[in-house]
């Protein structure tokens, strides 16, 4: 009777190291890499309208960005284009390049990159070259660009 309760004993344990053993391994899978969106799209550039100074607007919800693109001196059709933003998975940035004394200027996203939890945006600033014939008016260059929702940005040269 011992002999069989030990049987039954190690038959159990058995049993029981053979699960431990195969959970073990199920836990050791590697796991899948997090992949971050990095797309973006500049939807909309214009040489007259932004800011006075060089900076931007972080924009993350529709009520916000109704309220800005009804401040643009743009025709229906553009605000049409304008209004179809996804805030579930996306944010809008503004970049204003500021006032200039003459044409030639605009301001764009070159790339974006994540850093830890912050949304990098490389801008790119254009300038007439020396000499080029350009528009002698006052100009104030901004571009709407649809990036990745984030919590923090942080725009780079």
């Amino acid at each position: 009777m011992n002999k069989f309760i030990i049987k039954q004993y190690i038959l159990k344990m058995t049993k029981i190291t053979s699960f431990i053993v195969l959970l073990l391994i199920s836990c050791t899978t590697t796991p899948k890499p997090v992949v971050l969106n990095t797309s973006f799209s500049t939807i909309y550039k214009n040489s007259n309208g932004g800011a006075e100074n060089a900076s931007y607007l972080h924009i993350t919800n529709n009520e916000d960005y109704i309220k800005f693109i009804e401040t643009l001196k743009i025709d229906e059709s553009e605000f049409n284009q304008l209004v179809t933003v996804n805030f579930k998975e996306n944010d809008v940035v503004v970049l204003n390049q500021g006032q200039k004394k003459s044409g030639g200027f605009s301001i764009d996203v070159a790339a974006i990159n994540w850093e830890n939890d912050t949304l990098l945006i490389k801008k790119l600033e254009i300038a007439p070259n020396k000499g080029d014939i350009v528009t002698m008016v006052l100009t104030s260059p901004y571009c709407i660009t649809i990036i990745p929702k984030a919590k923090n940005i942080r725009i780079i040269q």
